[in-house]
């Protein structure tokens, strides 16, 4: 049985902190993954991740998912969505009283 042909893409992982928990969370598949820890978040992350490639694989569906989550086609290959920048917005919340 032939394997079938693979690329090997850089997809962009932003780690956070809220509280105590840890979060490692990628755009490029709308991925998140949480730890007590960063190691904990990313060993949690990675598994997440090998999880939801087998299901795509599975169920052969990578040219839907990866043209829903932006990512690009040129020629034969596919590159994620790329983050070009990052910065914070004020943002006024009312807060009940």
């Amino acid at each position: 049985m032939l394997k079938p042909p693979m690329i090997r893409a850089n997809i962009p992982v932003l780690y956070l902190k809220e509280g105590e928990v840890f979060l490692c969370y990628s755009p490029a598949f709308d991925l998140v993954a949480h730890g007590d820890s960063f190691e904990d978040a990313e060993r949690s992350f990675a598994q997440t991740l090998k999880l939801f490639v087998e299901q795509v694989s599975k169920k052969h569906t990578w040219e839907a998912v990866l043209a829903e989550y932006g990512w690009e086609k040129t020629r034969k290959e596919w590159s994620p969505p790329r983050i070009i920048g990052q910065e914070s917005k004020a943002v006024d919340i009312p807060i009940p009283t």
